[in-house]
């Protein structure tokens, strides 16, 4: 719940101690960006009722960061507040898509600025026979999913790692965080399993530089996924299903499976393929290595702060 009114961060509501992506994406577009560009100009990310009295000023802009099934964009989209922004821009192709399919935009400014982020840097991806998996997403995501996976996985190869970074609290949702309390501590007594509320952006790329594969059972729909793109960028494998952005984000993966609804389902075909991921890994073939540079070179060209920055300069020039 996140908005840069004329080059100031500004977080309202029950997210002010937010520091999730949007949150990520707003710094970095401050510091990345001329500061006379922000100049009677308000980004708005998300919750637009809670900035309303700013939006009277000035240029608005809307960067979403949802997909158009949250009741929030029904409630703008009818009221007025819709005519107060001179441009929308979304952060995948898949949002804009399903966007356009929902909304009229008949006559106003669109753009795609993709999330990115700035590459890690990284060589050579070390393996000295563990497999380390990590999960460095919120857990409402698939966690759940993960942990039934886990000991199956684990009963086949006593090599694998699991390393878990995931908490609400990242959202300052301290009370929701309490809901998941349960599968914390099952994960804690897990067998190879390291479990680690939210820690900063810094810590989870460089825990990335030791991990193999990015595990993510995704049970809920995203418009563009941080943690899959930075995952890429330090030479992870992904394994993850086909839902939503996830499709266009992880286009590239060899892991990529159908999403299905029926979670049973679901764990079944995500262990097949964590375990072909984890098979692929050990085997340390020339191919292994040509697939994670190339998932790497992809994440670095098309989710790159430079390019991020650029367009956002562009979209801020022409209001």
């Amino acid at each position: 719940m996140a908005a840069i009114i004329s080059g100031k961060l500004i977080k309202l509501g029950t997210a002010q101690n937010a520091v999730g992506g949007t949150e990520l994406l707003a710094e970095r577009l401050l510091k990345g960006t001329k500061k006379e560009l922000f100049k009677d100009t308000n980004i708005i990310f998300n919750r637009p009722e809670l900035y309303e009295n700013y939006l009277a000023k000035g240029k608005n802009i809307f960067n979403f960061h949802d997909l158009p099934n949250d009741r929030m964009y029904k409630e703008l989209f009818e009221s007025e507040m819709i005519n107060k922004f001179s441009h929308f821009v979304f952060n995948s192709d898949y949002q804009k898509e399903e966007f356009l399919k929902k909304f009229n935009f008949k006559g106003k400014n669109i753009s795609v600025i993709k999330n990115s982020i700035n590459p890690i840097q990284i060589k050579h991806k070390r393996y000295d026979g563990k497999v380390n998996l990590i999960y460095h997403t919120t857990p409402h995501r698939g966690l759940e999913l993960l942990s039934h996976c886990f000991p199956m996985i684990l009963a086949e190869n006593k090599n694998v790692y699991l390393n878990i970074f995931s908490s609400l609290k990242i959202y300052g949702w301290d009370k929701k965080d309490k809901v998941f309390d349960p599968l914390y501590k099952k994960l804690k007594n897990m067998k190879n399993v390291k479990y680690s509320s939210n820690v900063s952006n810094e810590e989870i790329r460089t825990e990335l530089l030791n991990s193999h594969i990015f595990a993510y059972p995704n049970i809920w729909p995203e418009s563009s996924c941080l943690s899959a793109i930075e995952a890429m960028s330090a030479k992870n494998l992904l394994v993850l299903p086909n839902l939503a952005a996830l499709k266009e984000t992880a286009s590239k993966s060899k892991f990529l499976y159908n999403f299905t609804h029926n979670i049973s389902e679901h764990i079944n075909t995500f262990q097949k393929q964590l375990s072909l991921a984890i098979q692929y890994v050990q085997k340390q073939s020339d191919d292994y290595t040509s697939h994670i540079n190339e998932l790497k070179i992809y994440a670095d060209k098309n989710h790159n702060l430079k390019e991020y920055l650029k367009k956002w300069e562009k979209v801020l020039s022409n209001k």
